[in-house]
Formats: C-alpha cells, sequence, structure tokens
C-alpha cells in the first residue's frame, strides 16, 4: 500500500463525527486520520466506529487519537511537525451551535438577538490558535475551518494565516438542493449562499440563489424551506458527507473536483468552487461577476448579525451590538484577529454569568 496521507481533525463534536464516518467511507486513496481532542475515552469511541465504517466500506483508512486540548491552550506544533499533514480540519470551538437550541437562558436570548455572529469571538479563537501553529509547524497543509467559517475565515486570512476554506453552510443547502433534484454530479448545480441561510430569509427574495445547468432555479425557495424543517443534526450530517469530500480532495490531488464550500480564500460567506490540488477557484454561473457574489454574501453576512471586511475587520450590526451592550455596555463595535484572545476571555465570562440567568421576557405590544 502506498504511504497514508495524514488528516488530522481537531474535535470530536457532532459535525466532526459526521465527518470522519463519511470520509472512512470515501477516502480515494490510503488516508491516515489523527483525531485530536480533550477527551481521549470520546476520541477513542468516534476512532473505533469510524475504523469500523472504512472496513465495511473496504477504504484503506485508518484512524490514530491523540489527547490534546488546542483551545485550552495546548501546543499544536509538535503534532504538525511530525506528520507533516495534507489537511488539517479544525471542527471545534469555544461554543457550540447546539447550546442556543437548548434550554432557555439569558445567553441564548442574547445570541437569538444578536444573531449568531455575536459569538464570533469564541468561534475564530482556535481555528485561529490552529492556522498561527500549522504557519509556523507544517506551513504546506491545506488549513479547513469548520466552525463559522463565513465570518471567521475571513478574519483569520486578513491577517496572513493559510486557511484554505471552511465546511457545511453552503454546502448543506447545496446537498439538500442535490436531494430534492436527485442530483448526483455536483457539477451541475452552483448555489451562492451564506450560514445566516440555515435559516429561513426574512423574505423569499433574501434567499440563497441557485442555478442548475447555469440556469436560474425558480424553486430554490421551496425546496429550502422544506429542507429547513430538518433537525439541526440531520442539516450537519449532510454537510459533514459534503465536507468529506472536500477534506479527500485536498488530501489526494488528483482531478479537478466540483464542490460547495464556506469561506474559500478568506471570502465572506458560500460559494460554488472548483478544486484542483490545493487551490480554489469560483465556479460561477454565467453573468454573475466575483464582486457580485461577494456582495451578496457580504449583504447576507447582516442576517448573522456581524460583517467582516477584506481588511479583516469585523464589525457588528447595530442590532447584535445594542443586544450585546444590554449586556456588555463597553463591547466593541469593530475589531480583528490581534483583538479574539482578548474579547473571547471576555466573552468566556460574559456567557459564564449569562448562562445563570434566565432570558429575559418577549415584550408583546398590546
Amino acid at each position: 500500500m502506498n504511504r497514508p496521507h495524514d488528516v488530522v481533525v481537531l474535535g470530536t463534536g457532532a459535525f466532526a463525527g459526521a465527518l470522519v464516518r463519511a470520509l472512512a467511507q470515501r477516502a480515494s486513496g490510503p488516508t491516515r486520520v489523527h483525531l485530536a481532542s480533550r477527551d481521549r475515552d470520546r476520541a477513542r469511541n468516534l476512532a473505533g466506529l469510524a475504523q469500523a465504517h472504512a472496513v465495511l466500506a473496504d477504504r484503506p483508512v485508518r484512524f490514530r487519537c491523540h489527547r490534546l486540548d488546542v483551545g485550552g491552550g495546548a501546543d499544536l506544533r509538535p503534532l504538525l511537525a511530525r506528520q507533516q499533514p495534507h489537511v488539517l480540519v479544525v471542527c471545534t470551538s469555544d461554543v457550540s451551535p447546539a447550546e442556543t437550541r437548548g434550554p432557555a437562558s439569558a445567553w441564548t436570548g442574547l445570541v437569538r438577538a444578536a444573531g449568531f455572529g455575536v459569538t464570533l469571538p469564541l468561534q475564530a479563537a482556535t481555528a485561529l490558535r490552529a492556522a498561527s501553529a500549522s504557519a509556523e509547524a507544517s506551513p504546506r497543509t491545506a488549513v479547513v475551518n469548520a466552525c463559522f467559517p463565513d465570518a471567521v475565515n475571513p478574519l483569520l486570512y486578513a491577517a496572513g494565516l493559510p486557511v484554505r476554506c471552511g465546511l457545511g453552510n453552503v454546502a448543506t443547502l447545496a446537498g439538500l438542493l442535490r436531494r430534492d433534484l436527485f442530483l448526483g454530479d455536483e457539477s451541475r448545480l452552483k448555489v451562492l449562499a451564506h450560514h445566516a441561510l440555515l435559516h429561513s430569509p426574512p423574505a423569499p427574495a433574501d434567499e440563497a440563489r441557485a442555478w442548475l445547468d447555469d440556469e436560474p432555479l425558480t424553486t430554490t425557495y421551496e425546496l429550502l424551506e422544506r429542507g429547513r424543517r430538518h433537525p439541526r443534526a440531520d442539516l450537519n450530517e449532510i454537510g459533514a458527507v459534503a465536507g468529506a469530500v472536500v477534506v479527500d480532495a485536498f488530501a489526494h490531488p488528483r482531478a479537478p473536483r466540483a464542490a460547495h464550500v464556506p469561506a474559500p480564500d478568506g471570502l465572506p460567506g458560500g460559494y460554488p468552487v472548483l478544486l484542483t490540488g490545493h487551490s480554489i477557484a469560483l465556479r460561477l454561473p454565467p453573468g454573475l461577476s466575483a464582486r457580485q457574489a461577494v456582495a451578496r454574501n457580504e449583504r447576507w453576512s447582516g442576517l448573522d448579525g456581524v460583517t467582516v471586511d477584506r481588511r479583516g475587520e469585523a464589525r457588528f450590526t447595530p442590532t447584535a451590538l445594542r443586544a450585546l451592550r444590554e449586556h456588555w455596555p463597553d463591547a466593541p463595535a469593530a475589531f480583528a484577529a490581534r483583538d479574539v484572545e482578548e474579547l473571547r476571555t471576555r466573552q468566556l465570562a460574559l456567557r459564564d454569568r449569562l448562562r445563570g440567568l434566565p432570558q429575559a421576557p418577549v415584550a408583546i405590544p398590546l
């Protein structure tokens, strides 16, 4: 057997689990997956399950576990220096989107009122550490971030950190469309969408845009509305399966592959792309320029409560900032990658305080 190509995956949560199980069944060549987690038992269990998937699918994939809490300050550089992986996938952060769908508290109320973008410092901190470690210890590694990539990746990319793209989000929405269209060939579909559109848009005119065989898909809103009624865990699985194709494309670069990814080369939002080796090119329909596609995603970014410009300045929308300052009066209106660690510390303290408080009642107009 040829020497396996190494993939390092940070995290063992629901998305990471679905991703490595999908990779176990779809890897196109010998692959060694390193699961790095602060929870060794969880990593071992996931590795054992994924190994069963690989064996049953007759795929040359092997799994190894490493106890490593990068979010808690552990140094990722020694592992990367030893393995020189083809791909590093970040699937862990300081906040889980699942929490906002759990029991109500003042914290979940803040995230709902401000938008998921209010958690950007908590989403970005581990990805920032991982990308920095890769730049130093394994600069040829393709860094892929699955944690709110639509906003995190532009922040990191502008700071000069090597993050190639994200996973999920636009790929999840494209997967829903492909399912309903019975479309096995992804190259026929082109979807432009943002993380915010995992939820129903304010109006049909704000919906994701899609093209089938370069013709506008007129049923996009109806199809996605039906798909969004699925439990979020189901949607995560769709995004993770699509993500495994992207990770495999980087791990085993061969013929170009059509895909959908969030934040390719630091662009905000999600796009149809063509993957060739470690290079990513936009795969837009005729008549839509890259500038127009980016502008559309920038507008959608506001639905999440935060925008990130090409200089890497993240700025909360007025609505998000008002909601945040009700609990954090001197919260900054804007920040950059250099500010993430300090803001992470302050947001963790804020979250811990608000978790213990009930959600404020919603005022009902008389």
